[in-house]
C-alpha cells in the first residue's frame, strides 16, 4: 500500500473511530455491572438495565413525547422556513432577514430558555408540551431557514418562468415545480431540524415547567443519579431516531438541487 493511498484510509479509519467510539463505550457501559478504573473491560456484565428500559412505562412515554415534540417542531419550522428561505435566497430580503433568523442561534441556550420561560409565564400559557414545542421552534427555525436559504442560492428560477409561460398557475408552480426541485434541500433540512429539537434539554426543562419529560431529560437524570448503566442505555435509545433520520436523507445528499427522483 503506497503512502498516497494509505493516508485516505487512515483518515477514514480515524473518523470512523471518533464517531463510533462513543457509541461502543455506551454499549459496553449499558451492560456493565461493574466497570471501574483501571479496568479495560468490565469485570461483570448484566442485561438488567436494558430489560428495565424495555419494560418502563415512563421511558416509553418519554420516547413518545420526544418524537411528538420534535416532529411537530420540524413540521412547523419547515412550514415557516420554506417561504422565508426563498425570500432570502431568490427574493429581495437578503442578508437583513438572514441576520434576524440567526439571532436565536448566537444566544446562549440558558438565556434563551429562561427568556422563553418568562415570556410564556407572562402570556399566561400553561407550561407543558405546547410551550416546549414552541420553545423548540424558536431554536429549530433559524437552522431550517439558514440551511434552506444556503441551498436555494443555487436554485434556478428559470424553471418557474417557463412553467408560468406555459400557462401554469402560481399554486401549480409551487407544488409541481418549486417543491419537487427543492425537495433534496428540504429533506436534509428536515432531518437536521429534527436533530436540533431532539437533543434539546434546557429548552425542554424550563419551558416545560418540569411537567414534560423527554429522553434527554431522562438521560441527564440517570447520569446525575449515579446510575451510569441506565444513563448509557437511555443514551443509546436516544441515538436511534437521529441515526434513522440521517440515514433516511442520505440519498438526498447525493442529489444536486433541482434533480427530481
Amino acid at each position: 500500500m503506497t503512502r498516497r493511498h494509505g493516508l485516505p484510509i487512515l483518515a477514514t479509519a480515524f473518523v470512523i473511530a471518533v464517531l463510533a467510539g462513543p457509541l461502543l463505550v455506551l454499549a459496553v457501559q449499558a451492560v456493565a455491572k461493574a466497570w471501574f478504573y483501571p479496568q479495560v473491560v468490565p469485570s461483570t456484565w448484566t442485561l438488567t438495565p436494558l430489560a428495565r428500559l424495555a419494560q418502563s412505562p415512563p421511558i416509553r412515554q418519554a420516547v413518545a413525547t420526544s418524537l411528538a415534540v420534535s416532529t411537530a417542531a420540524t413540521v412547523l419550522s419547515l412550514a415557516l422556513a420554506i417561504p422565508a428561505a426563498r425570500a432570502i435566497a431568490v427574493g429581495t430580503a437578503g442578508r437583513r432577514l438572514a441576520v434576524v433568523f440567526a439571532i436565536p442561534v448566537v444566544l446562549p441556550p440558558l438565556a434563551l430558555a429562561m427568556g422563553l420561560d418568562v415570556v410564556f409565564l407572562r402570556a399566561g400559557f400553561a407550561l407543558g408540551a405546547v410551550t416546549v414545542t414552541l420553545a423548540h421552534l424558536v431554536a429549530t427555525l433559524p437552522y431550517a431557514v439558514l440551511l434552506l436559504s444556503a441551498a436555494l442560492l443555487r436554485y434556478d428560477t428559470g424553471y418557474e418562468r417557463q412553467a408560468l409561460a406555459l400557462g401554469a398557475s402560481r399554486s401549480a408552480v409551487l407544488f409541481r415545480v418549486f417543491l419537487p426541485l427543492a425537495m433534496p434541500a428540504i429533506a436534509v433540512s428536515a432531518a437536521l431540524t429534527f436533530l436540533v429539537s431532539w437533543g434539546q434539554y434546557l429548552l425542554t426543562l424550563l419551558p416545560g415547567g418540569g411537567a414534560t419529560t423527554t429522553l434527554p431529560v431522562l438521560v441527564l437524570a440517570a447520569v446525575r443519579g449515579g446510575n451510569p448503566a441506565a444513563g448509557a442505555a437511555l443514551a443509546l435509545v436516544a441515538a436511534v431516531p437521529p441515526m434513522v433520520a440521517i440515514v433516511a436523507v442520505t440519498r438526498h445528499l447525493e442529489r444536486p438541487l433541482g434533480a427530481v427522483a
